[in-house]
C-alpha cells in the first residue's frame, strides 16, 4: 500500500520539477544573453528604506558569466553605526563549502567553495543572505565590497574579477526621522463662515518620501490624501457653530508618523445682517414724538438678529433688543432743521457682524406759524357772514387755515387763500369765530377770534339786502302762487296778494 501511495505522488511530484527547472532554465538563459562585461560580486537589492530597529536582508551574489568558478570570497563593509550585523544565512547557495561566514564591527566576511567533484558554478548564482537590523539613527548605510573580494576561475584558480571597481555594493536609507507637517490653511484662530466650503492645506515633507496624509477635524480623521497638494475641502453647512480643532497626520514609507500642531477656527457667521429705516420717510417733516423704526434681518442659516442701535446725527439715541426695532424719538429735543437718521443692526456672531443702514433725512419742525392777523368781518346778510385775515408766517411755510364756527370746524383753506364766506348761517344770530393757521409738521398757531351776526330780517325785504325795493318784488312776483317760504310774507304757505300788500307797504325804495 506504501509503495502504491507513492507512485501516485510521483506524477505531481514530476510536473512540479518540471515547471521549476523550467523557469529556472529560463532565468539561467536570460542570464547568458544578458551576461554583463565582466565577472561581477554584488549585493541584491542594491537599495532599500527601513525604520528603526528594523531587520532587512541583503543577498550577496555573483555573476562569472560563461566562466565555471569555484570559489568566492566576499569581503564587504557596512557603517555599524546604523546598522547591526545579524546573520548569515546559506540557504539556497551554489558554494555549499564554507571557509569563512563573519560578521560585526563593520565587515562582512563570506569565503565559500563549491563540492568537491562538483561542477563549477557559471552564471549569477547566490553565495550567502546577511541579515541587518537598523538602529535609530536616521543615515545611509552604505556597503561596499572590499581588499580581499575575489571569484576564483575553477581551471586557472585565479581571480577573475577586474577590479573592486567590479563588484556593486549597496546604498539603504535608515529612516527614524519622521515627516514634517503642519496646516497651513485656514491659519490658527480664522473665522469660518457657516455654509461656507473651507479648503483644509496640509504641508508634508519627508527625508525620504510622504506615504499619505490624514485630516483630522475635531480628533475625527475626514480624508486620507497620497498625493500633494494635501488639500481637503470642507463643507460647513452641517457643522455646529464656535470652536473646531484641524490636525494632520503624516506617513513616510518606513511608518514614521509625525502629528501637526492643532490649528483652532472658529465656524462663524460671517455674512452682515441687512437692515433699513423703515420709519419715518425720507423728508418727512417731524413735530412732537414720532416712531423711528428700523427693519432688519440675518442671513439665512445665520445667528440671527441681537440688536439694532438708532442714531440721530451720528448720536447714538437708543437700542432695541427686541424685533420691535424701533423707539419714540421726541422731536422737540432736535433742532428745528434737517437731521439724517441711520440704524445698526448687529447679528448674535462672535464677533458681531453689523450694518449700517442708508441715511435718512427728515426735518423737525416744532415751531408753530404767527397767529392770523387782521380777522375781520367783510359784510353779511340775514344768512351769510364774509371773514378775511392776513397771511401767517412760518419757518417751512404755511399750508392753510382752520375756521371754526362756535367751536365746530367750518372749513380748512389753503395757506393762499385769506378770505371766507359763512352761508347757510340764521338770520339775526351772533356767531363766534376762531382762526388758526397751519404748517406741513401739524403746527398750530395762536387762535385769532371775533364775534360777527347776521343781519335782522325785514318784512317784504326777500333778498336780505337791508332794503324793500324793485328787487324783492320781482323776487316775489317770479314766485308766485307757489309755498316758496322766502317770499310766503305771511307764511300761509302760498304766495299771494296778501304778500303782495305786506311787500308794498314795507317799500323803502
Amino acid at each position: 500500500m506504501r509503495t502504491l501511495h507513492s507512485h501516485k505522488l510521483v506524477g505531481p511530484r514530476l510536473i512540479v520539477f518540471g515547471v521549476v527547472f523550467a523557469a529556472i532554465g529560463t532565468y539561467f538563459l536570460w542570464r547568458t544573453f544578458a551576461a554583463p562585461a565582466a565577472p561581477t560580486i554584488y549585493l541584491s537589492p542594491a537599495t532599500g528604506t527601513f525604520a528603526a530597529n528594523t531587520n532587512f536582508s541583503v543577498q550577496v551574489r555573483e555573476d562569472s558569466g560563461t566562466t565555471g568558478v569555484n570559489a568566492i570570497q566576499a569581503n564587504f563593509t557596512y557603517p555599524a553605526n546604523l546598522v547591526d550585523f545579524v546573520s548569515i544565512s546559506t540557504t539556497g547557495t551554489a558554494f555549499t563549502v564554507e571557509a569563512q561566514s563573519s560578521g560585526g564591527s563593520g565587515s562582512v566576511n563570506i569565503a565559500r567553495g563549491t563540492c568537491g567533484g562538483c561542477a563549477p558554478a557559471t552564471g549569477d548564482k547566490l553565495v550567502a543572505t546577511v541579515t541587518f537590523k537598523t538602529k535609530t539613527t536616521t543615515g545611509t548605510a552604505a556597503m561596499a565590497f572590499s581588499s580581499g573580494t575575489a571569484l576564483l576561475n575553477a581551471s586557472t584558480n585565479q581571480n577573475i574579477l577586474p577590479s573592486l571597481a567590479a563588484t556593486g555594493g549597496g546604498s539603504y536609507l535608515v529612516d527614524v526621522t519622521g515627516p514634517s507637517v503642519s496646516i497651513s490653511a485656514p491659519a490658527n484662530g480664522a473665522i469660518i463662515s457657516k455654509g461656507s466650503t473651507a479648503t483644509v492645506t496640509a504641508t508634508a515633507s519627508d527625508n525620504d518620501r510622504v506615504s499619505s496624509v490624514d485630516i483630522y477635524i475635531d480628533n475625527a480623521k475626514v480624508t486620507t490624501l497620497s498625493t500633494s497638494p494635501y488639500n481637503y475641502s470642507w463643507s460647513t453647512s452641517s457643522v455646529a457653530y464656535g470652536a473646531h480643532t484641524i490636525h494632520a497626520v503624516a506617513l513616510d514609507p518606513s511608518g514614521n508618523v509625525t502629528t501637526s500642531s492643532t490649528v483652532s477656527v472658529t465656524v462663524d457667521d460671517t455674512t452682515p445682517p441687512t437692515v433699513s429705516v423703515s420709519a419715518p420717510a425720507a423728508g418727512s417733516l417731524l413735530r412732537g414724538t414720532v416712531t423711528f423704526s428700523a427693519s432688519a434681518a440675518d442671513n439665512s442659516g445665520g445667528t440671527g438678529i441681537s440688536k439694532v442701535e438708532f442714531y440721530v446725527d451720528g448720536v447714538l439715541k437708543n437700542t432695541d433688543l427686541s424685533s420691535s426695532y424701533s423707539f419714540s424719538w421726541d422731536t422737540t429735543t432736535a433742532t428745528n432743521s434737517s437731521h439724517s437718521l441711520t440704524a445698526k443692526a448687529y447679528d448674535s456672531a462672535s464677533p458681531a457682524n453689523s450694518t449700517t443702514s442708508a441715511t435718512v433725512s427728515v426735518t423737525a419742525d416744532n415751531a408753530a406759524p404767527t397767529a392770523p392777523g387782521n380777522f375781520q368781518t367783510t359784510g353779511n346778510s340775514l344768512n351769510s357772514i364774509s371773514l378775511s385775515w392776513a397771511a401767517s408766517s412760518d419757518n417751512n411755510g404755511v399750508t392753510g387755515y382752520r375756521l371754526s364756527r362756535n367751536g365746530t370746524v367750518v372749513t380748512t383753506t389753503s395757506g393762499s387763500t385769506l378770505s371766507y364766506a359763512d352761508n347757510g348761517l340764521a338770520a339775526s344770530t351772533t356767531y363766534s369765530y376762531s382762526l388758526v393757521a397751519l404748517d406741513a409738521a401739524g403746527n398750530v398757531s395762536t387762535a385769532a377770534t371775533l364775534s360777527a351776526a347776521t343781519r335782522t330780517a325785514t318784512p317784504g325785504d326777500i333778498n336780505g339786502d337791508g332794503s324793500v325795493n324793485i328787487t324783492d318784488l320781482s323776487i316775489l312776483l317770479s314766485d308766485w302762487l307757489t309755498s316758496d317760504p322766502g317770499s310766503d310774507l305771511n307764511s300761509d304757505g302760498i304766495v299771494d296778494i296778501f304778500d303782495l300788500s305786506i311787500l308794498l307797504s314795507r317799500w323803502t325804495g
